[in-house]
């Protein structure tokens, strides 16, 4: 099986910063903010190239849109300030529909901890070290050999750690380990399930180094 890779956070922001470099992309576009209608837009002729701002509640367009008067905006689409030909050998600001393509709602973000009070849809992928969940062995069989099952014990300061007993120890609690967030899995968050489902194989994936990112654009 061919290896899959993934873009860790040191290499997502190595990426980011070579593209910057290498397109001029940063910047290109400016969230300035929300307005409730388009008559709310400020003056577009004021705006700078890149100016881009959320219409809450949509309508006609007016003639400072590229797309000419009477189309129809929907709600929550974004528009942004371009400069056109004007016709006359010069330039003029317009407002151009950039529709729903900004839309962050199911986004995913990834980070090294899960997020706080997540949400239904929630995605995640997960970049820290692998968790996992021990569970306490109810009523051992007597003739089990705990290495052999790859039980765990409390290490005294709140961890666990396998253990070495060969034979079932009168009093010892032993634990089974479950990974429970492994690092380079993409999670969805479930509010019925109360809690995030992994939607692929840690196991199969492996980062992309900054090596390998830099060749690409060597």
């Amino acid at each position: 099986m061919a290896e899959k890779k993934y873009l860790d956070l040191d290499g997502l922001t190595q990426f980011k910063a070579l593209c910057d470099e290498a397109y001029a992309i940063n910047g290109a576009l400016v969230f300035k903010g929300t307005v409730a209608t388009i008559s709310a837009l400020p003056t577009v002729a004021g705006c700078s190239v890149g100016d881009m701002y959320n219409v809450t509640t949509g309508g006609q367009t007016t003639a400072d849109f590229v797309e000419g008067a009477g189309q129809v905006l929907d709600d929550g689409e974004n528009v942004v300030c371009v400069e056109v030909d004007d016709g006359a050998g010069g330039t003029v600001n317009k407002w151009d529909i950039l529709g729903g393509v900004l839309d962050v709602s199911n986004k995913l973000t990834f980070g090294s901890a899960m997020p706080a009070a997540p949400e239904d849809g929630d995605t995640f992928l997960y970049l820290g070290d692998t968790s996992y969940i021990y569970t306490p062995v109810v009523d051992p069989d007597p003739a089990a050999n705990p290495v052999a099952e790859g039980w765990y014990v409390s290490d005294g300061a709140g961890g666990y750690e396998p253990t070495v007993d060969t034979e079932i120890q009168s009093g010892t609690t032993y634990y089974t380990r479950a990974e429970e967030f492994v690092k380079g899995v993409i999670y969805v968050y479930s509010s019925s399930a109360t809690s995030w489902i992994a939607q692929s194989s840690g196991d199969q994936f492996t980062p992309i180094t900054t090596a390998e990112i830099n060749a690409l654009f060597a």
